[in-house]
């Protein structure tokens, strides 16, 4: 089950629930009591927060459900059903977005459609879950129900922000045992809360008359006044009344009957309970270990084949058992009940309680259900299995959305048990990468490794594997890219050998080909690199590792975007930043290589704003990842030199070393750095210190053309075009990087002009816009060339029309139109059509520019392709170039 089915599952399963309860005679009898209820239900989903608060068995749940099918006025109703397991605040924040996904159309573009916060940070995830609330486009009630379990301080604190603002279109409903802690007093004061309490739910005499003739009991009045007077009018305690009448033995009378809390406890105990044969007393106390059993798991809690038969048979007889979904194949018990059963087994045999619990962990395991696992090895305080279930099972899980529940697990370990054993050393070292105290993981990575020999052969190989991917996080953090790729190799050939009958080896083979595409990368192997992350990407997409897929398109973005194929690049690295956003995950470390990507391509399209902004939201995600941290700073001081900002661009540089310490980057990005520093001087009209920079990589054919390119514009900018030309010559028939061709294209067209060779300097010229058009390809145009360039463009305009709205572009770009006279439209503009186009240089969308028409945006569409026929152009943008040459635009 994928996290987000389990998302699904998690929050429609009670409401599921709840309406398999009300389908029972009994509740639909009691249509007073049902219709005061939904009565003070409407009355309270006018108002930010409805508590419902009374004990258990008091009808709080089917209440509100039978509110809740009824179709109430205050909207459509979002129903989360809470358990132990979710007073955690990612978990919690992710079934709450699911649950409200689940109840109202979210469209594709709205902050919740896709969100899951699992992976972001909280204040961030927070704010976005605020923000798309407040843009529903219709009031939802969410309905919280057993909310008694979330006394988490994180989330408790969170839900009090909210309410203090609270968005228009929510309604809170919180079913729950005892006050939760919320600022009530304010919201009472400010009349903004809404209160049902048991005196509310209580049912009178006719009401009690009514239920219990449903039961198949028959009292008067009298008998049933002193029934409601001894159980207050609590409806699980008439039911067990109910029961007790029904029940064998002679002379049985309500006034027989106590209904004390304590009573119903022991009714439960003695009628529920202790009423049923020997081996159901025994299936009924070894199943109480989980919150839903089957008939599968229940067979092996309780060595009994017939656990489906019993779950039926207790469900058929009103046992406080409620079978779930239309299957029936799942079962959860009434609280009360499995409270009593859970207590009573504590007492009885306490022995037992930890080996149910283990069957229950590796039950779950078997099933590929992880988190749950994890959980039932923690309540067994077994932490070696734990451990062992962490290493062979979830480890993979600390790059997904449910790293959050894992280490939830894991923090139940107590800290001297930390140590015992290599899969308890990674589990504290998982803590630390969760954390964030990334250099305190190396303490326990390698009292992992020390432990390693000492392993149970079972888990052994799987504790290797997981050694070597914990450790790529650390060695990322530290820039160390030969760990990174020696540790991932190690993890890729031990979990296609030995490691391959793991339950998570398909996800630790996802992990293992990001980490090493990504350490590939950075060493310079590009081409080696890519091939890693294309197999990665499969597996990361099949195993639902939705960080290792980011990790692995942000590394194909930047390996395309390098290598010249911008539009690829664009694809891959706008994917991944598009699955953080909608995700709700920003900043995110396995992204900040995307925002590299997406900058490179947005620089070499001249989008320079667009770059920068990028540029920034990729440092904020690189604090643990060094090398792209250190890719990003070079990339801004190569911006800022492009832009003439030479003292801020070497103010950059400095601080990159500074930061970076005694770390020596990778030789790939030594040679980034040295173009860099290039592109700095020749800025700061110093060729000769340019040619300095780069020389040395030059001179042994490096691998980079953008180094021999760099090379040639400092000795044409120097005075030596012969020179400049002997560098391009060897380059000109074999580049594959579209980008480099551009430069090298362009330089020879510089150097042929220099020189006087002008049909030379014109064809050379032609390559360049053409290598330069087929992937949009702007900025050299802008920072490499000359004030001759225009003039350049101009006449290979003239004598190739087939380069036409591109070079109309570059010269927009330039801020020249050259003078060349430009033929009119083909037909004239409407009036209409020329308040569209006043739009096209702007941002709007067209949507946007619809609402400020007052026209639909299909209108709008229709407008834009009658421009574009009528201009002879292919896009909002040559459209605006092409307008402007013909002053039907100014700027």
């Amino acid at each position: 089950m994928t996290p987000a089915e389990d998302l699904s599952r998690a929050a429609t399963a009670g409401f599921g629930l709840l309406t398999t309860k009300l389908a029972r005679p009994r509740v639909a009898s009691t249509y007073v009591r049902r219709r005061r209820i939904e009565q003070l239900l409407d009355d309270g989903a006018r108002k930010p927060l409805t508590v419902v608060n009374a004990g258990a068995g008091w009808g709080k749940t089917s209440a509100t459900a039978a509110w809740a099918a009824s179709g109430p006025a205050a909207g459509p109703v979002a129903w989360l059903s809470l358990g132990e397991s979710d007073n955690e605040p990612q978990t919690f924040w992710s079934y709450f977005v699911a649950a409200i996904r689940g109840a109202v159309p979210v469209p594709r573009g709205h902050p919740l459609a896709g969100f899951e916060p699992g992976l972001g940070r909280e204040d961030d995830n927070f704010r976005r879950l605020v923000g798309g609330l407040g843009r529903l486009g219709r009031p939802v009630v969410l309905v919280l129900d057993d909310f008694q379990f979330v006394g988490e301080p994180a989330v408790l604190a969170r839900l009090s922000e909210m309410l203090r603002h609270a968005p228009p279109a929510l309604r809170l409903v919180l079913l729950t045992r005892a006050d939760p802690a919320l600022p009530l007093h304010r919201l009472r004061i400010a009349g903004e809360l809404a209160e049902i309490g048991s005196e509310d739910l209580a049912f009178g005499v006719s009401e009690a008359v009514t239920l219990l003739a449903a039961e198949g009991v028959e009292v008067d009045p009298d008998g049933a006044r002193l029934l409601v007077e001894r159980t207050e009018g609590w409806p699980v305690g008439l039911r067990l009344a109910a029961y007790f009448l029904n029940g064998e033995g002679p002379g049985r009378t309500p006034a027989d009957f106590a209904g004390d809390d304590q009573a119903v406890s022991g009714y439960l105990a003695e009628e529920v309970f202790a009423s049923r044969p020997p081996e159901l007393r025994r299936f009924l106390l070894r199943t109480s270990v989980v919150e839903r059993v089957c008939g599968d798991l229940a067979q092996v809690l309780t060595d009994d084949p017939r656990g489906q038969r019993y779950l039926e048979e207790l469900e058929r007889s009103n046992a406080f058992v409620t079978g779930l979904g239309a299957d029936r194949q799942w079962f959860r018990y009434h609280p009360l009940l499995r409270e009593m059963l859970r207590h009573r087994l504590t007492v009885d045999e306490p022995e037992a309680v930890p080996e149910l619990q283990r069957r229950a962990a590796l039950w779950f395991a078997a099933k590929g259900q992880s988190v749950d696992a994890l959980r039932h090895a923690a309540e067994a305080a077994d932490w070696r299995l734990l451990g062992r279930l962490f290493v062979t099972q979830a480890a993979p899980l600390m790059v997904s959305a449910e790293r959050a529940a894992v280490v939830a697990a894991l923090s139940r370990i107590p800290a001297e048990m930390l140590g015992d054993g290599a899969e308890l050393a990674l589990s504290a070292a998982a803590l630390r990468m969760y954390a964030g105290r990334l250099p305190d993981m190396r303490t326990h990575l390698e009292l992992a490794r020390a432990q390693l020999a000492a392993t149970d052969p079972e888990s052994r190989i799987g504790t290797s594997i997981a050694t070597q991917l914990l450790s790529t996080a650390l060695a990322r953090s530290e820039g160390d890219v030969d760990a990174l790729i020696a540790a991932s190799e190690q993890a890729l050939d031990e979990v296609s050998g030995q490691g391959a009958w793991l339950p998570a080896a398909e996800q630790y083979r996802a992990v293992a080909l990001s980490t090493l595409g990504t350490g590939l990368l950075w060493s310079g192997h590009v081409e080696e690199a890519e091939a890693r992350l294309l197999e990665g990407l499969d597996v990361a997409t099949a195993t639902r590792l939705d960080a290792s897929r980011i990790n692995v398109m942000s590394h194909l973005g930047l390996a395309a975007a390098v290598s010249g194929r911008l539009r690829q690049g664009f694809g891959y690295a706008a994917k991944a930043v598009e699955l953080v956003d909608t995700r709700g995950w920003e900043p995110l470390t396995q992204a900040a290589t995307a925002y590299l990507a997406l900058a490179t391509v947005h620089l070499q399209w001249n989008n320079v704003a667009a770059a920068s902004r990028l540029l920034a939201q990729g440092k904020e995600a690189a604090v643990f990842d060094l090398a792209p941290r250190y890719a990003l700073g070079l990339a801004q001081a190569g911006l800022d030199a492009s832009l003439g900002r030479v003292e801020i661009a070497r103010e950059q540089l400095e601080g990159l070393r500074r930061d970076a310490g005694s770390w020596r980057p990778t030789t790939f990005l030594e040679r980034w750095q040295a173009i860099t520093e290039a592109e700095i001087e020749l800025a700061a009209g110093d060729p000769d210190a340019a040619i300095a920079k780069v020389g040395q990589w030059a001179d042994g054919e490096p691998q980079l053309a953008r180094e021999h390119a760099c090379l040639a514009q400092a000795l044409l900018a120097a005075g030596d075009p012969h020179g400049a030309d002997k560098i391009l010559s060897p380059l000109r028939d074999r580049l594959d990087d579209r980008g480099a061709a551009v430069e090298v294209w362009l330089l020879t067209t510089l150097v042929a002009d220099h020189l006087r060779e002008d049909n030379r300097a014109l064809a050379a010229l032609g390559h360049a816009v053409y290598a330069a058009r087929q992937e949009g390809v702007r900025r050299p145009f802008l920072v490499i060339g000359t004030e001759r360039l225009p003039r350049l463009l101009i006449r290979l305009e003239r004598i190739d029309p087939g380069v036409r709205w591109f070079v109309d572009e570059l010269l927009a770009d330039l801020g020249t139109t050259g003078g060349i006279p430009v033929d009119g439209p083909a037909e004239e503009l409407t009036d209409r059509e020329l308040s569209v186009l006043r739009y096209l240089p702007t941002m709007m969308t067209n949507g946007e520019i619809a609402a400020e028409l007052f026209v639909s945006v299909n209108t709008v569409k229709g407008h834009l392709k009658r421009i574009y026929k009528k201009l002879g152009v292919t896009s909002r943008r040559q459209a605006v170039h092409r307008a402007r040459a013909l002053g039907l635009l100014n700027g």
